[in-house]
């Protein structure tokens, strides 16, 4: 409040301003300010002076509270002044009521005044000082309460690992196994907890959430599985029927702030079920709340945080003169004012925004511009978190002065003040006016005149007599202030009031002035109790197990409390047409037992629309009728039903009765309805805490099994069984460990999980255990590792672990003897398809070498007899026997993975194309040839040449197979990813193949022969027509390639062989095409140049050598390795290098190749070989600078290939 205008500069004295109050003693001095201007000439203000200074109580804002408050601080004589001081009070704090003029009916103003000025100087005195110490201090209190008694689960998020873990309270709110929850649960198997409905509340958004704000916040609903019903389970379905719903709350924050990117989170579950259960006594209270702003004569504006208008009530519309409300909302409040009353308006705003209540007084225009005058209270509306959420500004109209006057005869019409009454201590006799006689149901005119103070005694209820007459008679015996509460029966019923006066003593200790008001409290008296009521019903609540003794206690409380004759609880029957009732037959519960609707009227309908059903009388309400021979046998004239539903399902039934006619209020609706709901909660808990208990004991019992059987798996299991620490060292281990690793338990007490490892295995342990703890799953097929047993031996172990939080439990199972008994297999498979190699080797390399032997011969007897005609045709059947020698040759390597390859990324589409014309000239015209090839195929690197090679076998032996048998053969290319799990069962890795399917209609094969199609010279063809190396060659192809071959094949139905081939992730380009190769051979390619020939095998070394010569080159010869490399030294450097690959002398061909070619940069290398270690040179591609030539091969591919690496920058 500002200060008094004008006065602070003239006599610069203190003037304080008035701390803000809104209890009863302010809002009553308000009242007797405006009766007091009424009769003092139109102004009036309570003015306090003492040694601070001088303060305004009351009329702030007036010119009147100025001038005496000037008159005051200056010392004035009284009579000088220009207003008129009457005193209320003397002493050390002196009140004064200030007017323009005296009058005789001002004295009755300035009894009450004095009767207030205590409490009004209390309210003041106990009004906060700071706005945010009184906010901290309900801050405080609101976290001691919920410190108290909010029921909170804790719980740990993982969204990279998708693991929700948490303690046994969040278990218990999902119905879920603590233990379940303490090693952790998928997020997705707690999705199938939530209602239908909210399943689309978890869309991802909280981990992008927890990333950029690091919390998140989420409400939902869950269906939990009821304990109480035999074989509920997680695989149970959730109805209605079978599952307790519940509301949860979710508050999640970011578990290490320092890592902005963690994807990890702890936060509270809360089960916020219960504030469902008093959602409709909500609404109530707000419909009432509503209506009782609507019902203010005031002007009350609700304001938001920025001072815009979001609420007027009808008094404020019709004050305002607005024709609707909506014209205002939104506006600047402060808008409304002009002038010094909008900087006061906006003060106020400011103030209450801070915390404080802020009053002003000023005018104002109406919408249809009248100038009204306004007493204005601004106060702030705090939220559950204590901040400020809303303004509240009341408006009172005072423009003209009776109107102060009138508004106090409203309150009196309105019953807020009762009746006053006077002591006449000379004549001991009291007098009243018309309202106190009213209210005590007295002649009025009597008491006008006064009655004796027993004549008002008796009219108060006898239970409230001796404490009126107590407090009246200390009063007047020792003087001061008296305050009593008595219950009167009136027309409209028993209703409270308050009595309150002062008593002022004279020097003899006789009384002088003891005025009183009367007010009506009802209402709030009866809120008051009621709310005493539902606060020891929930105390009694709490103590109680039972749900009988609960039934009781509420009947009990709610008879008392709206004095009724009987009350009870039913829970209400699935199909909703009847009750039961608990407990048994007496004057107070009635209705005991199971009792249907329709035996009692037709009100099931209202009931289950969730109305309360409220009848007076049972023999007259349209409900009733005709059912009154029930009603009677129970005794009940008046009926009060109010249903409880619970998430949508009408559960329960609370009902009050009368033995006589009834008219039943708004009140005891809304307070039976807080007694139903409390009392369905405690008895719902009851219930749930008793299986709650039960399940616990269960548990306990399973867990006590369990714990004996891993007991005894661990002490009688040969497997090794350990439990690791999080850091990596042994905790405890199985009595195993002793009987199959020699070592005793205390031995390996600390030691460090690697320590018994194989020194080749350790990384790969240490590595799998970190990932581990950092939330990688173990690999599910184990890990094999090899631990040295206390004589120093090895044996190897497959381990399996598990993290459980605290510690980290194996298991190793001994894989020695297994992997000894697979060798041996192995060796045995090896060693039969070996013996069937020799076979099949003898017989093809017999009628090779006879081809071979008998031309040479031939050649030899013809050159000896002189003869040279037909030689050509000995030599060329030569050549063709060594071409099918080396044709053998090669498929035998690609058997044994050990062919050459030179993988390039190729296009398997445009290779398959380029062989259309071979394959239709081999499969003849007779087959049709379809190609259905995926458009987008993916690139892979393969070895071209072999890959159209094994085309080719498939295609003839398609070709062979459908003799007479289709007419249709199909090559099919696509793409194709393999999961882990498809790809462990094709034995291959898991990722992007290239897949060709060439599939004939042929007569098939059956299982056992498809079983053995792979193996080398295996063959169904007629003797002579194949050599049984056609399949076995694309296995080891494809298998060389990093692929796998796949046969489906049935008798009658045709054979499908599929080449699956790994994905080329490089550059999308395919090698360039060679040069065109030259047409003829070229006898001086090598002219001038120095060449180094490097081969072990003399007849090779010198064949090569004469080829060499014949190209125009200077040769030099070496056996092996280090000796070509000294010859270069010494000779030159080569400007070719031409070398076998595998050689003698510790250095094979790639080897010297690379350091001839790291001293020579410019050096042209071309490797020959005829069998090569696929460790030698792997799958690498060749370095540039150089080429390679498989053995045997002819003068004319020698020179080709010469001819292309010399090309070449």
């Amino acid at each position: 409040m500002d200060l008094v205008e004008g006065t602070e500069e003239a006599s610069g004295a203190l003037m304080l301003p008035p701390a803000p109050a809104v209890g009863r003693a302010s809002i009553l001095c308000v009242h007797l300010l405006a009766l007091a201007a009424a009769e003092g000439g139109g102004e009036a203000a309570l003015l306090l002076r003492d040694a601070d200074g001088v303060r305004i109580l009351g009329g702030e804002g007036g010119a009147i509270a100025a001038e005496g408050a000037a008159c005051l601080m200056d010392g004035q004589s009284l009579d000088a002044c220009t207003v008129r001081l009457l005193p209320v009070r003397s002493g050390a704090v002196e009140v004064w009521l200030c007017v323009r003029r005296n009058a005789p009916a001002l004295e009755h103003v300035l009894a009450l005044c004095a009767l207030q000025v205590d409490d009004l100087l209390r309210e003041r005195a106990a009004a906060p000082q700071s706005g945010e110490h009184a906010l901290v201090e309900r801050m405080q209190l609101r976290m001691q309460r919920m410190a108290d008694t909010a029921d909170v689960a804790f719980y740990r998020c993982d969204f990279a690992t998708r693991v929700v873990t948490g303690d046994a309270r969040f278990a218990s709110l999902w119905g879920l196994p603590p233990e379940r929850l303490a090693v952790g649960v998928p997020i997705d198997e707690l999705l199938v907890f939530l209602h239908p409905d909210d399943r689309l509340v978890y869309d991802g958004s909280l981990e992008d959430e927890l990333r950029d704000e690091g919390c998140y916040e989420l409400r939902f609903r869950i269906l939990v599985s009821s304990p109480s019903m035999p074989g509920s389970g997680q695989a149970q379905s959730r109805s209605p029927r079978s599952s307790r719903l519940r509301h949860v709350l979710l508050r999640g924050w970011r578990e290490d702030e320092s890592r902005p990117d963690s994807r990890r989170s702890v936060g509270l579950a809360m089960d916020v079920s219960s504030a469902s259960m008093t959602a409709e006594a909500l609404r109530s209270s707000e419909a009432f709340t509503r209506l009782l702003l609507s019902s203010l004569p005031d002007c009350i504006h609700i304001l938001d945080c920025e001072g815009c208008i979001r609420f007027v009530n009808e008094g404020g519309i019709r004050s305002m003169e607005m024709d609707s409300p909506i014209i205002m909302h939104g506006l600047p409040w402060v808008d409304l004012w002009r002038g010094q009353p909008r900087r006061r308006a906006a003060l106020a705003v400011q103030t209450a925004l801070a915390g404080e209540t802020a009053r002003f007084q000023g005018y104002a225009m109406t919408m249809r511009g009248q100038r009204r005058f306004w007493d204005v209270a601004v106060t702030p509306v705090f939220g559950e978190d204590g901040d400020v959420r809303r303004l509240l500004a009341i408006g009172r109209d005072l423009t003209e002065a009776n109107q102060s006057a009138e508004r106090l005869q409203l309150a009196l019409d309105a019953g807020a003040i009762a009746g006053t009454w006077m002591w006449d201590d000379s004549a001991s006799r009291m007098t009243g006016d018309a309202r106190l006689a009213q209210t005590l149901g007295l002649d009025p005119a009597r008491l006008r005149e006064g009655v004796m103070p027993n004549v008002i005694y008796d009219s108060v209820d006898p239970r409230d007599r001796f404490a009126v007459v107590q407090a009246v008679t200390a009063a007047t015996r020792r003087g001061g202030k008296c305050r009593f509460e008595f219950r009167v029966d009136t027309p409209e019923g028993q209703r409270w009031f308050e009595g309150n006066g002062r008593c002022d003593l004279g020097d003899e200790g006789r009384v002088v002035r003891f005025p009183g008001i009367v007010f009506d409290i009802d209402r709030s008296k009866r809120q008051a109790l009621r709310q005493a009521a539902l606060v020891e019903l929930g105390d009694q609540l709490r103590a109680l197990d039972d749900t009988g003794m609960m039934e009781e206690v509420a009947a009990r409380i709610i008879c008392r409390e709206l004095d009724a004759s009987g009350a009870g609880y039913g829970v209400v029957n699935d199909d909703w047409t009847g009750m039961t009732v608990g407990g048994t037959p007496e004057v107070t519960r009635p209705l005991v037992g199971v009792r249907m609707f329709a035996d009692y009227g037709a009100f099931r309908p209202i009931l289950g629309r969730g109305e309360p059903v409220a009848i007076a009388d049972v023999h007259t309400d349209a409900l009733t009728t005709g059912y009154d021979a029930r009603y009677d046998a129970e005794g009940i004239v008046a009926i009060l039903c109010v249903p409880i539903f619970k998430f949508g399902r009408f559960v329960g039934l609370m009902f009050v009765c009368h033995d006589a006619p009834h008219t039943w209020t708004d009140e005891e609706i809304v307070f039976t309805r807080a007694v139903a709901d409390r009392t369905h909660a405690s008895m719902r808990q009851a219930r749930t805490q008793q299986q709650i208990r039960d399940l616990n004991v269960m548990l306990e019992e399973r867990i006590l099994q369990r714990t004996r059987e891993r007991d005894r798996l661990w002490n009688i299991a040969r497997d090794l069984f350990i439990i690791i620490d999080r850091r990596g060292y042994y905790v405890a281990v199985s009595p195993s460990w002793e009987e199959t690793q020699g070592y005793r338990a205390e031995e390996l007490a600390g030691l460090r999980l690697d320590a018994l490892c194989h020194p080749d295995d350790r990384r790969m342990v240490l590595d799998t255990f970190e990932r581990l703890l950092a939330g990688t799953p173990w690999p599910t097929a184990g890990l094999d590792v090899r631990m040295r047993r206390s004589d120093g031996s090895w044996r190897t172990y497959n381990w399996s672990c598990n993290d459980e939080g605290d510690a980290i439990y194996a298991v190793g199972r001994d894989l020695t003897e297994r992997n000894e008994l697979e060798e041996q297999l192995r060796q045995a498979q090896k060693m039969e398809a070996v013996g069937q190699l020799t076979g099949g080797l003898a017989h093809d390399f017999n009628n090779l070498l006879a081809g071979i032997g008998g031309g040479l011969e031939l050649i030899g007897l013809r050159l000896a007899q002189g003869r040279t005609d037909g030689l050509g045709r000995y030599i060329a059947a030569s050549q063709d026997a060594v071409r099918r020698a080396a044709s053998l040759t090669h498929r035998l390597l690609a058997f044994s993975r050990r062919q050459t390859l030179d993988p390039t990324p190729t296009d398997m589409n445009a290779l398959v194309r380029g062989l259309e014309s071979l394959l239709r000239g081999t499969v003849g015209p007779g087959i049709e040839l379809v190609f259905d090839l995926e458009p987008g195929l993916w690139l892979t690197r393969v070895d071209a040449n072999q890959l159209e090679n094994a085309i080719l076998n498939l295609c003839i032996n398609a070709r062979d197979a459908m003799h007479d048998h289709g007419t249709m053969l199909r090559l099919e290319s696509a793409n194709r990813v393999l999961t882990a799990d498809v790809a462990s069962d094709m034995s291959i890795r898991a990722g992007d193949y290239v897949v060709l399917t060439v599939q004939d209609e042929g007569c098939g094969m059956a299982p056992e022969i498809v079983q053995r199609a792979f193996d080398p010279f295996f063959t169904t063809k007629p003797l002579g027509e194949g050599t049984g190396l056609g399949l076995s060659m694309i296995y080891g192809f494809t298998q060389q390639s990093g692929g796998q071959v796949e046969i489906h094949s049935a008798p009658g139905q045709g054979t499908a062989v599929s080449l699956w081939l790994p994905r080329y992730q490089g550059q999308k380009t395919i090698r360039p095409e060679p040069p065109p190769l030259p047409v003829a051979s070229q006898p001086r390619l090598l002219e001038g140049q120095r060449v180094l020939v490097v081969d072990d095998e003399e007849a090779v070394r010198m064949i090569v050598s004469d080829m060499v010569t014949d190209l125009g080159g200077i040769v030099l010869t070496a056996a092996d390795g280090p000796s070509a490399e000294a010859l270069a030294v010494e000779k030159g450097a080569p400007a070719v290098l031409i070398s076998d690959i595998g050689m003698p002398g510790g250095m094979n061909g790639r080897e010297l190749g690379e350091q001839m070619l790291g001293r020579w940069p410019g050096l042209k290398v071309l490797f020959i070989t005829g069998y090569a270690e696929q460790s030698i040179l792997g799958d690498q591609a060749l370095a540039p600078g150089c080429a390679l030539l498989v053995k045997p091969f002819t003068v004319a591919a020698f020179s080709r290939k010469l001819a292309v690496l010399l090309s070449r920058d």
